[in-house]
């Protein structure tokens, strides 16, 4: 009789933890669940308030008139549209851009949804070295990335009122901001000499950042000047002690016109040699604390070939980086040849560097790589613009699709 109503009470036992046992799994599941709904739900409502956030007009309207692009409602800018020297900035910008979108931008953007986004994760954030203002062909070979981090040499400078300025200076604005165009054009990069040049005449990137977003399709909702402290956290500064900074910076918040995706921009007007990387801890602790990313590097004047004077951020790089998109102006080829961490795929065809970098820079094993294995790439974006013979590589410590 004991043995029974053990037997019962042992029953009893394990059918109230078997009972209890489920209404913890269910709870944890409609827990779960519910979690899900209430993540959804606020990615919803996040991205409801997105198209709620107003655009900053006084900006964007600045960028629209150096864009080329008329204003979307009328403002004290629309009476400057009827200038002589904007309607013909407007409508060489119109020309040279329709060019350029259908010589090379369309078969990037044809490339990246076909080829470029199987191999790549582009829900990364993006750094890109040695950039200048190029937000350009970062967006378009990254359409889907959220966050750009951009660090060079090139300055920012607060762009002047175009209402207090005279007719002949805005002339003058408008004219140095073609000739600034005209290697991005023709070539796809920056000269440095050029640069330095058009530059102080424009006052800094700015300009050239408006034409490209605007041109881009975006409109810009929030411009920040920020600088960094020595724990890489930003503080906004204002336009008149931007260069009082060590690390000056510029952030951009943009919107799409059209699917309105948000992004966030990041440029940094700094030296990113060894140098200027030492007495900046506050900028390496922001990369690193940002990453993991994908990187891409072009015409980048091999500078990352220097072990003496750019091996720092060359370390930054390789350490960083998920997926790196590259010509060979970028981080030598045999920091990736025999390491079975990284993966690699060739587009189009290695030659030689340009005479201006011919000393010592040419790399046999890279030659003997492409000509093993190297697919199509169907747009010219480099140093080799005349010949067209261009050639990029991409290294992936994840596995990578081949697109064959």
């Amino acid at each position: 009789m004991k043995k029974l109503l053990l037997f019962f009470a042992l029953s009893g036992f394990v059918f109230f933890v078997s009972c209890t046992h489920k209404d913890v799994r269910s709870k944890r599941t409609a827990d779960s669940l519910h979690r899900v709904d209430s993540i959804a739900k606020i990615d919803s409502a996040r991205q409801a308030a997105e198209l709620l956030v107003p655009r900053d007009t006084a900006t964007d309207n600045v960028a629209r008139f150096i864009a080329g692009l008329p204003q979307t409602e009328t403002n004290a800018l629309s009476a400057l549209e009827k200038d002589k020297y904007w309607v013909d900035f407007k409508t060489s910008m119109d020309d040279n851009w329709k060019k350029m979108y259908n010589n090379r931008l369309v078969k990037m953007q044809e490339w990246e949804r076909d080829v470029f986004s199987k191999s790549v994760n582009d829900t990364l954030k993006l750094f890109y070295p040695f950039s200048g203002p190029d937000f350009l062909h970062a967006n378009f070979l990254y359409p889907r990335t959220k966050e750009y981090v951009m660090a060079a040499l090139e300055p920012i400078r607060e762009v002047p009122s175009f209402q207090k300025i005279s007719e002949r200076d805005r002339d003058r604005f408008l004219d140095s901001l073609g000739r600034s165009l005209r290697d991005i054009f023709g070539k796809s990069y920056f000269i440095t000499n050029h640069m330095q040049k058009d530059l102080w005449q424009i006052k800094g990137v700015l300009p050239l950042f408006y034409f490209f977003i605007e041109r881009s399709g975006y409109e810009i909702i929030e411009q920040k000047f920020i600088s960094l402290d020595t724990l890489g956290r930003e503080q906004e500064i204002s336009a008149k002690k931007i260069n009082q900074v060590k690390t000056p910076g510029v952030k951009f918040r943009l919107r799409n016109t059209e699917t309105k995706m948000m992004k966030t921009v990041y440029y940094f007007a700094v030296s990113i040699s060894n140098d200027g990387l030492k007495i900046r801890p506050g900028l390496v602790k922001f990369i690193k604390g940002r990453g993991p990313y994908n990187t891409f590097v072009k015409s980048a004047s091999y500078l990352m070939h220097d072990g003496k004077q750019f091996s720092k951020i060359r370390s930054l790089v390789l350490d960083n980086t998920v997926t790196l998109f590259q010509d060979d102006t970028g981080v030598p080829y045999r920091f990736f040849e025999n390491k079975p961490e990284w993966k690699g795929i060739f587009f189009g065809n290695y030659v030689p560097p340009v005479e201006d970098f011919a000393r010592g820079l040419y790399q046999a094993s890279l030659d003997s790589a492409f000509k093993r294995a190297a697919q199509p790439l169907p747009f010219s974006l480099g140093y080799h613009w005349s010949t067209r013979k261009q050639h990029y590589m991409l290294f992936a410590k994840e596995p990578v699709a081949a697109n064959k």
